[in-house]
């Protein structure tokens, strides 16, 4: 070949392309040996499992949880079956046909179907199943099994749900139900809590989970290309919680209740020999039947934004100045530190002035001793007392009754309340504590805060003659495969004072009583001595006093001690103490009175 100019021009080089074609044919080859050997090899026991899943589901079937019943076997609380419908929020997809049609058929508003299962994001992490509503009827559960093919991640099943057949009664003793959050997996996995199941969320419930839980089963179902089940192939039997014996009387707490009406407080009622917990009662109450089944957020919403706070415990978690209750206290102290005797006398003109200010009486008792000081509930006797004790020495008494610390009850919740000395005024206020503040210390008012289930351990201190035993609730749990396991009483606190000044005190709460003059007369029963004591506790901003009665009986052989507050309910020896003698009555077997205790 020439070119232009007459060059010889050699010819191109043939290219050998069949080598070329059977080079690249011999790497592709390769490439697959190599992702076949990757596949079967290096994956194949993932891949396996995986394969295996596909074909293969586990279907979780929680446990029924234990049962609660009170001292004597009667149920507090308990399961029934029903059905569940529940859903895989990671298989139904990231748009919003399943629970639209879900919607549709279970008649449920399509924004708390979503509630539960989350947005796109939150679905793809969910891969248990969560209930979406508990209780369906058998034509509700034909039209999901209708719809099988158009509702993928969905299922119906029987299950075991929490049941309260009492309603309110003792809710908040029992507590309630709820999801497992994040939170709480962090210590219940280990116990084999999953996502998806739901667990105590207060009171007893949440106390005792470990042991009212149970040992979830399940059973292994091999299922279709679309998720639809097609045989059993191994079921794992689930296992019953424990039972849980409470030291609740369930008379005494219905009496209680019953007794309350619509009024806002707590009621607390103790055997001072033991510490077991006789009743709890808080108001208002509330249906923890409505939180079994995963509560609606319209019903939700109504308890969150309730002003009287329903879920609230106040006979544990709740602070309250305990008023004139407190002068038992007041009075074990002066006995103690020698700032009274016995036959202190002082003059109460109807107030004590103090510098400038002028602290009242509630009424002008002229000459009191200490027993008039504590039926007639004088204030001046005690501004006095109060006034050579001193709040440091104040403040130690209390402690030794327990006030101003926890008990150590075995349910959640509980505040300690507040004993304040000058250290901790400085520390809270930055101020100076002023002999002012130990005159409304003196008789349960200033900053002094106790809760309900702390004065009924004062009753019961005096019951006992100094010995404040710790409270508890839960009086046996009994495994299924097990030995029963017993709560031991246990001595919590020991006060030491002279078995005559404690039968001082005594006598002082028994004429407050039965005393011509006491303050607390609508609480004397038949035949039965009854001991306590009245309080009216000022707490601003709120308008009126709460209402306040503490007592014992018999006084000759205590086998109960009570404490009744009712929030803003005025005088304690009106409207908390014929509360007080309604339970009384329950207790001993005694035919209530005609009039009314509740309104």
């Amino acid at each position: 070949m020439r070119g232009r100019f007459g060059v010889e021009i050699p010819a191109p080089p043939q290219v050998p392309y069949f080598n070329l074609y059977a080079l690249l044919i011999a790497l592709g080859f390769a490439a697959i040996v190599l992702r076949l050997w990757y596949l079967q090899v290096a994956l194949g026991e993932d891949l396996l499992a995986q394969s295996e899943s596909n074909r293969k589901r586990f279907i979780r079937l929680f446990a029924p949880r234990g049962m609660i019943v009170d001292r004597v076997g009667r149920t507090l609380a308990m399961n029934r079956p029903e059905f569940v419908v529940s859903v895989v929020p990671a298989e139904i997809g990231e748009d919003d046909t399943v629970p639209r049609r879900l919607s549709q058929i279970l008649q449920m508003p399509l924004e708390d179907i979503l509630q539960v299962v989350g947005d796109a994001k939150q679905r793809a992490q969910r891969l248990y199943p969560v209930p979406l509503t508990t209780g369906v009827s058998l034509e509700v559960v034909t039209r999901v099994e209708e719809n099988r093919l158009w509702l993928p991640g969905v299922s119906v099943s029987p299950q075991p749900v929490r049941w309260y057949p009492e309603g309110k009664l003792a809710s908040h003793v029992l507590g309630m139900l709820g999801e497992v959050d994040a939170k709480e997996l962090q210590t219940l996995r280990e116990f084999g809590i999953a996502p998806g199941e739901y667990v105590g969320k207060m009171g007893v419930e949440r106390a005792q989970e470990t042991w009212l839980h149970g040992k979830a089963g399940g059973k292994w179902v091999e299922v279709d290309a679309r998720g639809r089940q097609r045989r059993e192939i191994e079921e794992v039997p689930a296992e019953q919680g424990a039972t849980v014996v409470l030291t609740i009387d369930k008379r005494l707490q219905r009496a209680a209740e019953e007794a309350f009406g619509e009024r806002v407080g707590a009621a607390v009622a103790l055997d001072p020999r033991t510490g077991e917990v006789l009743l709890l009662a808080s108001f208002p109450r509330f249906d923890p039947n409505v939180f079994t089944r995963g509560v609606k957020p319209q019903v939700w919403r109504e308890i969150a934004n309730n002003p009287l706070h329903p879920l609230q415990n106040r006979a544990v978690g709740s602070k309250y100045p305990p008023g004139s209750t407190y002068k038992i206290v007041t009075a074990a102290a002066g006995l103690h530190y020698g700032a009274i005797s016995p036959y202190t006398y002082y003059y109460c003109p109807g107030a004590l002035r103090l510098g400038s200010r002028r602290f009242r009486c509630h009424r002008t008792h002229l000459s009191t001793g200490f027993i008039k000081a504590i039926a007639a509930s004088c204030d001046v006797y005690f501004y006095q007392t109060g006034l050579r004790v001193g709040m440091e020495r104040l403040a130690e008494m209390s402690r030794a009754f327990c006030l101003g610390e926890l008990t150590g009850i075995d349910l959640p919740g509980e505040s300690k309340g507040t004993i304040p000395t000058p250290e901790w005024k400085r520390k809270r206020y930055r101020q100076a504590w002023y002999p002012g503040d130990t005159v409304n210390a003196s008789i349960g008012q200033g900053f002094i805060q106790t809760t309900p289930l702390q004065m009924a351990l004062v009753a019961a201190a005096v019951a006992n003659r100094g010995t404040v035993m710790k409270p508890f609730l839960v009086k046996r749990v009994i495994p299924p495969n097990g030995e029963p396991i017993e709560t031991e009483p246990t001595v919590l606190k020991q006060i030491s004072l002279s078995q005559e000044h404690w039968n001082w005190i005594a006598q002082g709460m028994l004429a407050a009583v039965s005393g011509a003059g006491g303050t607390a007369r609508a609480a004397n029963l038949p035949g039965i001595p009854v001991a306590g004591k009245t309080g009216t506790a000022e707490d601003p901003p709120r308008p009126k006093p709460h209402a306040w009665f503490i007592c014992y009986a018999p006084a000759d052989n205590p086998r109960i001690a009570l404490a009744v507050v009712v929030e803003q309910g005025g005088s304690g020896g009106a409207v908390a103490a014929p509360i007080a003698r309604r339970i009384l009555e329950a207790f001993f077997g005694i035919e209530p009175r005609r009039e009314e205790y509740a309104r």
